[in-house]
């Protein structure tokens, strides 16, 4: 589950140094919400948004002797506040 940096200007930076984040274990803890997800399989595909900033991303499960996850932001990070 995602930890918090205070040197980060978004929780949601995390996610893009690492591969261990199951986007829905992160849902479980508020942190993203998922908006859309592809048809459940092996390589399985989802669109989420980070809770904090509402920054997106798309997460592409990778399988292999234990799942990983692939984060890849998706469009521009709002400041605090913007909607």
């Amino acid at each position: 589950m995602l930890r918090t940096n205070e040197h980060r200007s978004c929780c949601c930076d995390a996610y893009l140094d690492g591969d261990g984040y199951d986007p829905n274990e992160e849902e479980r803890a508020g942190n993203v919400r998922i908006v859309s997800t592809a048809e459940p399989g092996w390589s399985m595909t989802y669109r989420v948004q980070c809770a904090a900033c509402g920054r997106e991303f798309i997460v592409k499960q990778i399988d292999g002797p234990a799942l990983q996850w692939k984060w890849v932001p998706r469009g521009v990070k709002r400041k605090s506040g913007q909607r």
